[in-house]
Protein backbone atom coordinates (compact mmCIF):
# COMPACT_ATOMS: atom_id res chain seq x y z
CA UNK A 1 0.00 0.00 0.00
CA UNK A 2 2.88 2.38 0.73
CA UNK A 3 4.21 1.87 -2.81
CA UNK A 4 0.78 2.69 -4.29
CA UNK A 5 0.62 5.84 -2.17
CA UNK A 6 4.03 6.98 -3.44
CA UNK A 7 2.96 6.34 -7.03
CA UNK A 8 0.05 8.73 -6.53
CA UNK A 9 2.28 11.64 -5.54
CA UNK A 10 2.90 12.95 -9.09
CA UNK A 11 -0.85 12.83 -9.73
CA UNK A 12 -1.53 14.60 -6.42
CA UNK A 13 1.02 17.31 -7.27
CA UNK A 14 -0.55 17.84 -10.69
CA UNK A 15 -4.01 17.99 -9.11
CA UNK A 16 -2.85 20.59 -6.57
CA UNK A 17 -1.52 22.74 -9.40
CA UNK A 18 -4.75 22.25 -11.37
CA UNK A 19 -6.76 23.40 -8.34
CA UNK A 20 -4.70 26.58 -8.01
CA UNK A 21 -5.05 27.37 -11.71
CA UNK A 22 -8.79 26.74 -11.57
CA UNK A 23 -9.18 29.06 -8.57
CA UNK A 24 -7.10 31.72 -10.30
CA UNK A 25 -9.17 31.54 -13.46
CA UNK A 26 -12.39 31.73 -11.46
CA UNK A 27 -11.13 34.78 -9.55
CA UNK A 28 -10.48 36.51 -12.88
CA UNK A 29 -14.23 36.55 -13.46
CA UNK A 30 -14.53 39.04 -10.60
CA UNK A 31 -11.25 40.96 -10.43
CA UNK A 32 -8.88 42.83 -12.69
CA UNK A 33 -5.91 40.60 -13.41
CA UNK A 34 -3.08 42.86 -14.50
CA UNK A 35 0.35 43.24 -12.93
CA UNK A 36 0.39 45.67 -10.03
CA UNK A 37 -3.38 46.18 -9.88
CA UNK A 38 -3.71 44.33 -6.58
CA UNK A 39 -1.30 46.85 -5.02
CA UNK A 40 -3.41 49.71 -6.37
CA UNK A 41 -6.55 48.20 -4.86
CA UNK A 42 -4.79 47.68 -1.54
CA UNK A 43 -3.64 51.31 -1.55
CA UNK A 44 -7.14 52.55 -2.37
CA UNK A 45 -8.49 50.54 0.55
CA UNK A 46 -5.90 52.00 2.93
CA UNK A 47 -6.72 55.52 1.72
CA UNK A 48 -10.46 54.90 1.99
CA UNK A 49 -10.09 53.62 5.54
CA UNK A 50 -8.05 56.72 6.43
CA UNK A 51 -10.73 59.01 5.06
CA UNK A 52 -13.63 57.17 6.67
CA UNK A 53 -11.80 57.20 10.02
CA UNK A 54 -10.94 60.89 9.69
CA UNK A 55 -13.01 62.89 7.18
CA UNK A 56 -10.52 65.76 7.60
CA UNK A 57 -7.69 63.64 6.14
CA UNK A 58 -5.46 65.77 3.93
CA UNK A 59 -6.08 65.10 0.26
CA UNK A 60 -2.33 64.74 -0.30
CA UNK A 61 -2.38 61.57 1.80
CA UNK A 62 -5.21 59.95 -0.20
CA UNK A 63 -4.27 60.64 -3.84
CA UNK A 64 -5.98 57.59 -5.34
CA UNK A 65 -9.31 58.37 -3.68
CA UNK A 66 -9.12 62.06 -4.59
CA UNK A 67 -8.25 61.35 -8.24
CA UNK A 68 -10.97 58.73 -8.66
CA UNK A 69 -13.57 60.89 -6.94
CA UNK A 70 -12.70 63.76 -9.25
CA UNK A 71 -13.06 61.53 -12.31
CA UNK A 72 -16.42 60.27 -11.03
CA UNK A 73 -17.66 63.73 -10.12
CA UNK A 74 -18.25 62.83 -6.48
CA UNK A 75 -16.81 63.76 -3.11
CA UNK A 76 -13.76 61.82 -1.87
CA UNK A 77 -15.74 60.54 1.13
CA UNK A 78 -18.35 59.04 -1.22
CA UNK A 79 -15.58 57.45 -3.28
CA UNK A 80 -14.11 55.98 -0.11
CA UNK A 81 -17.48 54.41 0.71
CA UNK A 82 -17.60 52.86 -2.78
CA UNK A 83 -14.06 51.49 -2.45
CA UNK A 84 -14.76 49.96 0.96
CA UNK A 85 -18.07 48.49 -0.18
CA UNK A 86 -16.37 46.84 -3.15
CA UNK A 87 -13.55 45.61 -0.91
CA UNK A 88 -16.07 44.03 1.47
CA UNK A 89 -17.89 42.34 -1.42
CA UNK A 90 -14.57 40.94 -2.67
CA UNK A 91 -13.66 39.72 0.83
CA UNK A 92 -16.85 37.66 1.04
CA UNK A 93 -16.39 36.22 -2.45
CA UNK A 94 -12.69 35.59 -1.96
CA UNK A 95 -13.33 33.65 1.24
CA UNK A 96 -15.79 31.41 -0.59
CA UNK A 97 -13.29 30.75 -3.39
CA UNK A 98 -10.51 30.04 -0.90
CA UNK A 99 -12.68 27.62 1.05
CA UNK A 100 -13.41 25.64 -2.12
CA UNK A 101 -9.75 25.71 -3.17
CA UNK A 102 -8.49 24.50 0.20
CA UNK A 103 -11.27 21.93 0.48
CA UNK A 104 -10.34 20.46 -2.89
CA UNK A 105 -6.68 20.25 -1.85
CA UNK A 106 -7.63 18.50 1.38
CA UNK A 107 -9.69 15.98 -0.61
CA UNK A 108 -6.77 15.36 -2.97
CA UNK A 109 -4.46 14.68 -0.01
CA UNK A 110 -6.73 11.93 1.35
CA UNK A 111 -7.79 10.44 -1.99
CA UNK A 112 -6.67 6.83 -2.29
CA UNK A 113 -6.78 6.32 -6.04
CA UNK A 114 -6.41 8.27 -9.30
CA UNK A 115 -10.16 8.57 -9.88
CA UNK A 116 -10.69 10.10 -6.44
CA UNK A 117 -7.82 12.53 -7.03
CA UNK A 118 -9.25 13.65 -10.37
CA UNK A 119 -12.72 14.00 -8.85
CA UNK A 120 -11.39 16.07 -5.94
CA UNK A 121 -9.51 18.40 -8.29
CA UNK A 122 -12.58 19.07 -10.45
CA UNK A 123 -14.07 22.02 -8.57
CA UNK A 124 -17.66 23.05 -9.23
CA UNK A 125 -17.63 26.82 -8.80
CA UNK A 126 -21.35 27.26 -9.60
CA UNK A 127 -22.38 27.72 -5.97
CA UNK A 128 -20.29 30.91 -5.75
CA UNK A 129 -22.41 33.45 -7.56
CA UNK A 130 -22.23 34.49 -11.14
CA UNK A 131 -19.47 36.40 -12.87
CA UNK A 132 -20.14 40.10 -13.07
Amino acid sequence: MLLLSKNLEPLRAAAMSEIDVSAGEFRKLFITSIPGQEMVYQQKRVEAELLITDPATAHATIPHIVAEASLNGIEPFDQAVIVLTMAEQWTVLSAQIEAKRLGAKAAVRVASNPAQIRQAAAIDWSSIGEAQ
